[in-house]
């Protein structure tokens, strides 16, 4: 039964990161007042996404292991706020409390590393872990050394409080990290990293389409260099203006900003254009309080971060089996209800006496 469970872990995990007929996401970052505003749109035909309030001091572990037979296992050292097309625990962007922010975008040239003696998580789960444990890029590259990014055609803008980035790509079998000097452009569509800025290097001419992902790096590259710094305000509003300058018209389902500095986490969804925001200073992260949830299209605005609901597992469910009917119809839904019962199997770590 445990391996079965296993198997059907690893299945549906593999399916949220893959965004079956996905359209031109981005995402990109520029400085304000010594931190970093970080933007991405999600777009793609799949519609419907919730928001989760993940909880600090969480065990929790992979169910997939590495060639030596160990599995990933962590304690949640930061709370984080997530939104997620796929479900409870598949983090599809979003900041956890340290101001460590981070997006998804689709990249046909993914080839994830070969199984080794590291424990594996998939896409969207291994992005939780690094919410829940990580606060830099600094954290990051020494956490992705322990445990391999597996079971992804995505590859992803991350940033952090300080102002550091990095682009991070699997290419060929080998995960490829672009930070510090390596990004000179933070920013990232749907090519790998590097021949969008060789491309923007060369001055070659752009492309016809113009959601093509040179044309909307090029686009963001020039942005994002030309902002100066302002209020969180008016940041915040040049940041939702290059969204929609890259967005794909009605398939961009939301856009989120998060103000780094300030730790407050923006959005606005193709059902709900009014810009909503959760201070994450003011979210209660404790261990012992119910995990929490939020439609994220609900017909809100202003400050919601007192609007989020109990976590409701018939909710979830629904929500879960519905990506699965869009990303993975040949998986029956009985699928779903195994693996969620073993998502809401992590329990918080025991007081220290």
């Amino acid at each position: 039964m445990i391996r079965k469970c296993r198997r059907l872990v690893i299945l549906l995990a593999f399916l949220v990161a893959v965004p079956r007929l996905a359209r031109p996401c981005s995402s990109f970052a520029f400085p304000n007042k010594g931190f970093l505003v970080f933007g991405a749109n999600y777009d793609n035909r799949f519609a419907p996404g919730l928001m989760f309030i993940n909880k600090r001091h969480v065990r929790k572990a992979g169910w997939e292991a590495g060639t030596t037979g160990k599995v990933a296992a962590w304690t949640s050292r930061f709370g984080s706020l997530t939104i997620s097309c796929a479900g409870y625990q598949f983090a599809w962007g979003g900041m956890n409390e340290a101001g460590l922010a981070f997006s998804t975008m689709l990249l046909s040239e993914t080839r994830t590393p070969a199984p080794d003696p590291r424990p594996p998580l998939a896409g969207a789960f291994w992005w939780q872990y690094i919410l829940d444990t990580c606060a830099t890029i600094e954290d990051l590259k020494k956490a992705a050394a322990g445990v391999r990014l597996a079971d992804t055609q995505d590859h992803y803008l991350v940033c952090d409080r300080t102002g550091a980035c990095a682009a991070i790509e699997c290419l060929d079998g080998t995960l490829v990290i672009h930070d510090g000097k390596n990004l000179p452009v933070r920013a990232l569509a749907n090519a790998p990293y590097r021949g969008c800025l060789d491309r923007l290097t060369d001055k070659k001419p752009v492309m016809t389409d113009p959601y093509h992902s040179f044309n909307r790096f090029s686009r963001m590259a020039g942005r994002i260099s030309k902002f100066k710094d302002g209020s969180a305000g008016a940041a915040v509003e040049y940041a939702f203006g290059l969204l929609a300058d890259v967005a794909a018209g009605t398939q961009t389902r939301w856009g989120f900003v998060c103000d780094t500095g300030n730790r407050v986490f923006y959005l606005k969804s193709y059902a709900n254009p009014k810009t909503r925001f959760i201070d994450l200073k003011t979210i209660d992260f404790s261990c012992d309080r119910p995990a929490a949830m939020l439609d994220a299209h609900a017909d809100l605005g202003g400050d919601i971060s007192a609007a989020f609901r109990e976590y409701s597992h018939d909710a979830v469910l629904s929500h879960m089996i519905k990506a699965l009917a869009y990303f993975r119809p040949d998986v029956p839904a009985d699928t779903v209800r195994i693996v969620l019962v073993l998502l809401e199997g992590f329990s918080c770590e025991p007081a220290k006496k």
